[in-house]
């Protein structure tokens, strides 16, 4: 079982839960605005879409330089789970983040990368 929080900021803008070994997701979203929601507007996602999501979290694994990424994050191979893991999905994009199951993060302490 996995479960996490979507943030914007330091607000708490969807809860998720995975069972991997029965392929369910739980998902429940606390806004309206579906551009800080991890799904957008689908409310019932599947495992692709949780895979999308992630994959949309990282850096493309077709970058140029994804090998010393990689190796800086001190990962052997792309796998976008253990790279939001670590990076917890931050961007310089936008201010959405993932907080997972047992972390103790804020925003402005821990996740910020811009003002």
């Amino acid at each position: 079982m996995l479960r996490f929080q979507y943030l914007y900021k330091d607000e708490v803008t969807a809860d998720v839960e995975i069972d991997y070994s029965n392929r369910k997701i739980i998902y429940q979203p606390y806004s309206d605005n579906i551009y800080i929601l991890p799904f957008g507007t689908k409310r019932q996602p599947n495992m692709l879409d949780l895979n999308r999501f992630f994959e949309s979290r990282c850096f493309p694994k077709e970058r140029s330089n994804s090998k010393q990424l990689l190796q800086d994050l001190g990962v052997d191979t792309y796998d976008p789970l253990v790279i939001v893991k670590i990076t917890h999905g931050r961007q310089l994009e936008d201010y959405c983040w993932i907080r997972f199951e047992g972390e103790d993060l804020e925003y402005e302490r821990d996740i910020k990368l811009r003002d």
